[in-house]
This record gives C-alpha cells, sequence and structure tokens, in this order.
C-alpha cells in the first residue's frame, strides 16, 4: 500500500485527523501528508479550526509576565505602552498617598485607585 493510500485511507476513516495526525500514523512528514491532500482536491484543514489553540497555561504565563512588566515599570514613575497603543500611568499628584493608575487608549481611559485593581481589571 502506497503513501497515498494510506493517506487517503486515514482520512476516510478519520475526517477530523490532522496532516501531523496521519503523519505521525504513517511515518512521514505532515508536509507530504499535505501536498497529497491538496493533489487529491481534499482539505487540508480541519472545519472551523483556526489556528494552533494555545494552552491555557501559557496564556496565564504571558498574563503573568505583561502585570509584571508593567508593575515594574509602574512602580519606577514610567509609562508603559503596549503594542497597540495603549498606555499605563502611575499618578501621585492627584493622591498622593495612594496613587492612581490611569490607562488610555484609543476609545476612551479607565481610572483605577491602585496598581493592583489596574492589573486585575485590564490584564
Amino acid at each position: 500500500m502506497t503513501t497515498r493510500d494510506q493517506v487517503l485511507a486515514i482520512r476516510a476513516a478519520h475526517p477530523n485527523a490532522t496532516a501531523a495526525q496521519i503523519a505521525q500514523t504513517i511515518g512521514v512528514t505532515s508536509g507530504r501528508v499535505y501536498q497529497i491532500l491538496k493533489a487529491e482536491g481534499l482539505e487540508t484543514t480541519i472545519p472551523g479550526a483556526k489556528g494552533r489553540p494555545r494552552k491555557k497555561a501559557a496564556l496565564w504565563v504571558s498574563r503573568k509576565r505583561k502585570a509584571t512588566n508593567i508593575r515594574k515599570r509602574l512602580e519606577l514613575g514610567q509609562a508603559y505602552t503596549e503594542a497597540d497603543g495603549t498606555v499605563w500611568w502611575y499618578v501621585t499628584d492627584l493622591t498622593p498617598q495612594w496613587g492612581q493608575v490611569i490607562v488610555t487608549r484609543s476609545s476612551g481611559f479607565s481610572i483605577y485607585p491602585n496598581i493592583d485593581a489596574a492589573l486585575e481589571a485590564e490584564v
């Protein structure tokens, strides 16, 4: 049985199998499986799938890292600017005892009583 026949048999039996899963089963590269599916006019992606899903742990780590970076910058009295243009400010002029965090974005701004409240709401 050729590689092409094996790929088509697996795809027929398991229509939601990814190219990587088929490739691992057969022992070829996922690129070769993609080529075969493309040549046969079959779907190369799973219906409804959008890219590679991120694991929850990875999302949590990136949020924690972002929050840590923002906290460090604000505690130094500097502004933190995100890639989307959102700017975080820690202002002590208004209430010197505690300070306030102002988060500005293109759609408006938000004021929080402290860094923890701002991070909880925004990150």
